[in-house]
């Protein structure tokens, strides 16, 4: 299921930004916030760590895990999460963007091509936020994740535009 969805946000992501002027991509709302085209460089990161994560971890073999986590905190964009790491406030351009997202995209497709979820079956990843978790729950992470930051893509636009 999220194997098709994560294909399906990360197309809307992508339109998000298709007509937003390049001096708008990099315009914060307010000194604290994220620019554009800094959430983007964060989400293109971010699949990159948790997929990378996620292929060690298969590829080691460590750990087992039935128990599906909560991810619930994704649902809510009211409530604010600390990101790990924050992106760069170097100018980008559209086809920086892009390409930021195509190569952290063959980190899922790579793990989609080497894994199925019957082969993952009880196999875990330990992830800095939510601990032991199931593998194949990384692509339930990867979506609502993108699908959190595309609202804030949306409102970050709203604002600026």
């Amino acid at each position: 299921m999220w194997e098709t969805k994560v294909i399906e946000i990360r197309a809307r992501v992508k339109a998000s930004f298709m007509d937003v002027p390049i001096e708008k991509l990099n315009e914060k709302p307010s000194p604290e916030e994220w620019s554009i085209a800094q959430i983007i460089l964060h989400l293109a990161g971010a699949e990159k760590r948790f997929l990378t994560l996620a292929i060690e971890s298969a590829e080691n073999q460590t750990g087992t895990c039935e128990n599906r986590v909560d991810l619930s905190v994704f649902d809510d964009p009211s409530k604010k999460l600390k990101a790990p790491i924050e992106p760069t406030s170097v100018f980008q351009k559209t086809e920086d963007l892009m390409l930021a997202l195509d190569e952290s995209r063959s980190f899922t497709t790579r793990f989609l091509e080497l894994y199925t979820q019957e082969g993952l079956k009880s196999r875990s990843m330990n992830h800095h936020r939510f601990g032991d978790m199931p593998i194949w729950q990384v692509l339930e992470l990867l979506g609502k994740h993108e699908q959190r930051h595309l609202v804030q893509v949306e409102e970050v636009k709203r604002r600026i535009l």
